[in-house]
């Protein structure tokens, strides 16, 4: 794909470790993955185009992207189905192995559930899970 839109930009390039990748998948890792190869006058250009059309990331994109869960407080009302952020219901739900009942569950070998449930919101980025409030009387 990336080969193609710089291609329709006017860059020429190559693939490197394409078929190395495609026959031993497994080795992708450890050869570094497919690497695409453009002349040293079009890099920059090339580059430009990569970050313009989502291919690359910067670093600012980096910073905003990191992954931090954040604790959101519910009660009954709380509509789960919604993003706590900028209410879009463009939401969807993770399940992560928390590690530490993973580590339980091979030294004592006993069932129960290992994963944490989170939602990550595809508008905003964010990423959260609830955490029920306690009433107090």
């Amino acid at each position: 794909m990336v080969q193609g839109y710089l291609g329709s930009e006017g860059i020429e390039s190559q693939l490197k470790d394409e078929l190395t990748a495609q026959v031993y998948n497994f080795y992708s890792n450890a050869i570094g993955g497919v690497k695409i190869q453009v002349k040293e006058s079009d890099y920059e250009k090339a580059r430009l185009l990569l970050q313009k059309g989502g291919y690359l990331k910067t670093d600012d994109d980096k910073a905003d992207t990191e992954d931090s869960i954040e604790v959101v407080t519910s009660d009954e009302t709380t509509n789960t189905k919604i993003c706590p952020f900028c209410q879009s219901t463009n939401i969807g739900k993770k399940k992560e192995p928390n590690l530490l009942s993973v580590f339980v569950y091979f030294i004592l070998g006993v069932l129960f559930p290992i994963f944490r449930k989170t939602y990550k919101c595809f508008d905003c980025g964010k990423e959260w899970k609830f955490k029920k409030s306690r009433k107090f009387t």
